[in-house]
């Protein structure tokens, strides 16, 4: 990963291919564009590389809002109440403390930017645990993120539009 110390204050590049790849369990693969060491915290971007996903439960992230912008592949989201469908060119945001999900029946890639920086170092804590996590290592990666899961049988995983 190139760095602010690499190339200074006018900026950088990363080419495709060349961010952190973060190996989780499961159909989620993201790769860590920008942290938010290198820019102050101001924001953290990453590409979510998705197999198909039927069902994912949902959550609020409390410390960071995020806008989401599909590249590939067809998706269905959930934000708050809202429900909606997109595929490439889509924008979707999520508030700060919005619970939200989303699930993708035929896989595709997302740009995710969080701001401030926060959803990165969420992959980053997940990939440090390893592909099969404890509840009680989610739990407490939940806890420092300052991230919810929403609960009761409205937390129940996601499986799509129901209106």
């Amino acid at each position: 990963m190139v760095t602010n110390a690499d190339w200074g204050p006018d900026g950088w590049a990363v080419a495709p291919g060349e961010g952190e790849l973060i190996q989780l369990n499961g159909p989620h693969r993201p790769e860590i564009l920008v942290r938010g060491a290198e820019v102050g915290e101001a924001l953290g971007a990453f590409l979510f590389h998705h197999d198909v996903i039927t069902e994912n439960p949902p959550h609020a992230h409390h410390d960071f809002m995020k806008v989401m912008f599909v590249l590939e592949g067809e998706y269905q989201f959930r934000v708050g109440d809202a429900e909606f469908c997109g595929g490439p060119g889509t924008t979707v945001v999520v508030p700060r403390g919005a619970y939200h999900t989303f699930v993708t029946q035929t896989g595709g890639k997302v740009l995710f930017i969080s701001a401030p920086a926060g959803n990165e170092k969420l992959f980053e804590e997940l990939g440090r645990v390893g592909p099969n996590p404890t509840e009680e290592q989610l739990a407490e990666i939940d806890k420092r993120m300052n991230t919810t899961q929403l609960p009761g049988t409205e937390g129940r995983p996601w499986r799509g539009l129901v209106r």
